[in-house]
């Protein structure tokens, strides 16, 4: 999937489905109801049991509709393993200039995280495509607007405590995508992925300011 490829299909929804935990071999089922309910962006989390192996079978059966990405890379040592796998753009807690610039050489797209306004300008002038902003319920949608307000052209995709509640405001805020963890895809949700595409139905109308 090219670069450009996937930043379309992060901004189709504006959600980027994160998968942390014990997948337990049901990695395709799970991507499959999130594809279902409408999430054009998964993130697996390389915390994850088996991660590789998760990554790879994503992306050879759903990798032409949905961007497959690797999070918590930070070395790259990992980058290149996802890369390999078929990880198509990397998430990262923080903002390592090397691990940025080795993404962006592999053709990927480079979502590094970042909290402060000068960690947001450095990122970006290292090759960040989009700055996740972690733990976002820190700081609340208020500050993602203000960030904007001299830094009107970045991508900001708030992480961490993103709920159908709370995710119209980081939206209108001005945020580009949301990352949702265990309130989208959470424990339970690993073990029985049944009930996962009413779920991302529900999270991809609240982003659109509709009801589901």
């Amino acid at each position: 999937m090219t670069h450009n490829a996937v930043l379309n299909l992060v901004q189709k929804t504006r959600i980027i489905a994160i998968i942390r935990g014990d997948m337990a071999g049901r990695e395709l089922e799970i991507a499959e109801a999130l594809a279902e309910g409408g999430v054009s962006a998964l993130e697996v989390s390389i915390v994850s049991p088996n991660y590789a192996a998760a990554i790879s079978n994503i992306a050879k059966h759903l990798g032409s509709k949905i961007a497959v990405g690797a999070g918590t890379v930070l070395t790259t040592d990992q980058l290149r393993e996802v890369a390999d796998s078929g990880a198509s753009f990397i998430v990262s807690p923080n903002f390592d200039p090397v691990v940025v610039a080795e993404t962006r050489k592999l053709g990927l797209a480079s979502f590094p995280g970042a909290y402060t306004a000068t960690e947001v300008v450095a990122a970006s002038r290292a090759g960040a495509d989009a700055i996740k902003i972690f733990p976002a319920v820190s700081l609340g949608p208020n500050y993602i607007k203000a960030l904007l307000g001299p830094l009107p052209d970045t991508r900001f995709v708030p992480t961490g405590g993103i709920t159908i509640a709370n995710a119209p405001a980081y939206i209108a805020a001005g945020a580009w995508a949301l990352g949702i963890g265990s309130e989208l895809v959470g424990s339970s949700d690993l073990k029985d992925p049944s009930a996962l595409a009413a779920k991302a139905k529900n999270f991809i109308a609240a982003a659109q300011g509709k009801h589901a």
